[in-house]
């Protein structure tokens, strides 16, 4: 604990020294001596979040995390249950024998993390870590296009400063990494074709194809969503001039090659599973899922969630800023159209999640970064001295930095005197019961309720949250399988498992986190 302790607080200072580092670096020269400063800060602190948990987290993680431990033996069958023993139903996604809950990329890439580094919480971390950083240079090269050299640090300075981004990294917030690559294909697919318009190059098609692709295989449909901006810029460009648009075809063949092949091998491979999942993913338009639901201004409610404090007050004139100083008004006009399209979208949809709307990190930092440079230049008319500019630019950066940082949220759920304190304590218990088991490899664990699956991701045996009834009992026997048993809370043992002397009762307690 306090070797996990030192590492932490050193990443933590570390990335602290690295991000101011960089910011006087950018105060002073104004080069790329600031963007790799802000690389290291990048690596430092998510790697200080992806540090804050060793557990396991609810909700999503786990899940994930077993997966994809799974997907190390069979890379091309994603399991939860991958030997679902026990008679009974397999048909939803927290049951599943074959998970198609979620597409692969996101699991594959944990899997490799796995191979490279071994099993943990942090190696389950590692490729968020890593994609997270990597962002870094993208937002900068954007921003640097579409309006100067201090805009592309801007916004990558609020990338790194991401309060919500760190969450997802640590895998405390809900689809965690499955929302961290699904955001950072994207905006990779947005910087690709920027650069495509900027420079005409060709690879850059071949790269928005390429990272849009990886987007569809970590979360679906919205992947493509870099088509939309593409399609709005090239109607303001070229209006109805059809083989205007043939440079978007390319880039959207590279994409069918990429996502389509898995699309048509599990249809083919697991045809129930294939549908059934299809038909829930339409249904979270249509119903309010999970109990995740909400108004029609959820997702307005929750952009200070996603981007800071300080955004319902920027991002408005953030627009304006942007729209009168951008190196491209068509470009504005596609990146508006999308922000817009991706809010009204997922606001009609009934089933309601903040992470959602992620996917404009890039264009909505983008144009914060605007307005705070415009606000930079107004202190720069001031025409104080040189020193007293710097001071000001210094300290307005450190405030903006402070307030960007959720507190309470720090203190609940990460500090140990927090009243969530509650949560981890418990998660490191059941862990801490789940390592220390000695059971046989043909044992089946029964009766430990909610958390099933960080038990068959620690224990690598089959688990299960009930007692198993008679008939799924004498089917285990006649598979030849132990069954151990945590024991119930003021319950008896069913007469066939207490007179079966093979049967191991577990004493420890499981403390049910649900």
């Amino acid at each position: 604990m306090n070797e996990h302790f030192d590492i932490k607080f050193y990443l933590f200072l570390f990335g602290v020294i690295t991000l101011f580092g960089s910011v006087i670096s950018h105060l002073f020269y104004n080069g790329k001596f600031s963007v790799i400063l802000l690389f290291f800060s990048a690596l430092f602190l998510f790697s200080f979040a992806a540090l804050l948990y060793p557990v396991l987290n609810l909700w999503d993680e786990r899940f994930h995390a077993l997966v994809a431990k799974n997907l190390m033996m069979h890379p091309f069958m994603p399991t939860l249950y991958d030997d679902p023993v026990v008679i009974t139903d397999y048909n939803f996604w927290v049951f599943s024998h074959v998970w198609l809950h979620k597409q692969p990329l996101f699991l594959w890439q944990i899997a490799l993390s796995y191979k490279l580094f071994g099993v943990n919480e942090f190696t389950t971390r590692i490729p968020s870590v890593v994609l997270s950083s990597l962002l870094v240079s993208p937002f900068y090269r954007t921003g640097k296009i579409l309006g100067n050299k201090k805009i592309g640090f801007y916004a990558s300075l609020l990338l790194v400063t991401s309060f919500y981004l760190m969450e997802l990294i640590s895998g405390c917030r809900g689809t965690d990494h499955n929302d961290v690559s699904f955001m950072a294909y994207i905006s990779l697919s947005f910087w690709c074709w920027i650069e495509y318009i900027n420079s005409k190059k060709k690879r850059w098609l071949v790269l928005v194809g390429l990272f849009s692709g990886f987007a569809v295989l970590c979360k679906w449909i919205v992947g493509l969503l870099v088509y939309i901006s593409w399609a709005a810029y090239a109607f303001k460009e070229n209006r109805w001039k059809l083989l205007k648009y043939k440079d978007i075809g390319i880039s959207f063949v590279i994409t069918f090659v990429i996502a389509f092949p898995w699309q048509l091998y599990t249809y083919l491979k697991y045809p129930v599973e294939y549908r059934s999942e299809n038909l829930y993913n339409i249904t979270h338009f249509f119903a309010p899922l999970e109990g995740h639901s909400g108004d029609y201004f959820y997702y307005l409610a929750h952009m200070h969630e996603l981007y800071g404090g300080l955004v319902p007050y920027l991002i408005i004139p953030g627009l304006i800023v942007f729209y009168r100083r951008s190196n491209s008004k068509s470009i504005f006009t596609a990146l508006f159209v999308t922000i817009f399209a991706v809010f009204v979208f997922f606001s009609l949809a009934e089933t309601k999640l903040s992470s959602y709307t992620l996917v404009l990190i890039l264009p909505i930092f983008i144009i914060m970064a605007f307005f705070m440079d415009y606000l930079v230049s107004l202190i720069e008319k001031l025409k104080l001295l040189t020193v007293i500019n710097r001071v000001i630019f210094f300290v307005a950066l450190l405030l903006l930095i402070i307030m960007r940082i959720d507190y309470k949220s720090w203190h609940e759920k990460y500090s140990f005197r927090g009243p969530d304190n509650e949560y981890l304590s418990a998660m490191k218990h059941n862990k801490n019961v789940f390592e220390s088991l000695q059971l046989p490899k043909n044992a089946v664990v029964f009766n430990v309720l909610h958390n099933y699956t960080e038990a068959m991701f620690y224990t690598g045996l089959p688990v299960y949250g009930f007692i198993p009834s008679k008939e799924q009992y004498l089917d285990l026997k006649n598979k030849n399988r132990i069954v151990a048993l945590f024991r119930p809370k003021d319950q008896l043992f069913p007469p066939y498992l207490q007179e079966d002397k093979s049967t191991i009762m577990l004493n420890d307690t499981i403390k049910a986190i649900w």
